[in-house]
């Protein structure tokens, strides 16, 4: 609630420091405002840990008329009729959680049903966001360990997301994001030269 209110504030703040700019007594120049307000025309990614947080975060946009694209926390499935509700794009995670140890039925009791649900479905996680349209593009956040990326994005591909949307995610979407598709992001004539491996790494086993 802190972390809204926060946020919420200093748009009114950046509001109010942008409408006295231009009055005779105008405040005393505000250097954290000026820049807030003469970045606020750049994409925006705003980074969330779940699903509600995404959901919440949709409601500062509307109240501010502006657009987020939201770095989410790899459980948007579970709200996935809200989440495209949103209209942005999101950047996910690829960081599935580890399967539980339940061989002692003591350890296997403390395990909640929704827990073993994300288990197993939060590799489904960017299939579901593909099945209802939704733009995404992959990070290597939270990953433990970096080298897993691929492997994981292959899982993706073994729960049903199709390889070209995968590929979609590492290259196009990601451009897209920083607006900066113009440049990079495709492979054609007068793109910058460096480009991944695609299908051949995302098939590989």
């Amino acid at each position: 609630m802190g972390c809204i209110a926060l946020i919420r504030q200093t748009y009114f703040d950046a509001q109010w420091y942008k409408q006295f700019l231009t009055a005779e007594n105008s405040p005393e120049f505000n250097i954290s405002l000026d820049a807030f307000n003469k970045l606020s025309s750049l994409p925006v990614i705003f980074d969330v840990r779940d699903k509600q947080s995404a959901l919440r975060a949709n409601k500062i946009a509307k109240e501010f008329s502006t657009s987020y694209i939201i770095k989410g926390g790899g459980d948007e499935y579970q709200r996935i009729k809200e989440i495209k509700a949103i209209g942005t794009t999101f950047i996910i995670p690829l960081a599935f959680p580890d399967g539980y140890d339940v061989t002692d039925p003591f350890d296997a009791n403390a395990v909640s049903l929704s827990d073993m649900k994300h288990w197993e479905q939060a590799p489904f996680n960017a299939y579901y966001l593909f099945k209802e349209g939704i733009h995404f593009a992959f990070t290597t956040d939270r990953l433990k360990e970096k080298k897993d990326f691929f492997k994981n994005i292959r899982k993706a591909i073994d729960c049903g997301l199709p390889e070209e949307e995968a590929l979609k995610a590492l290259t196009q979407t990601p451009a897209k994001i920083i607006n900066v598709q113009n440049i990079t992001g495709e492979l054609k004539q007068g793109m910058m030269a460096n480009f991944l491996s695609p299908l051949k790494v995302l098939r590989k086993r």
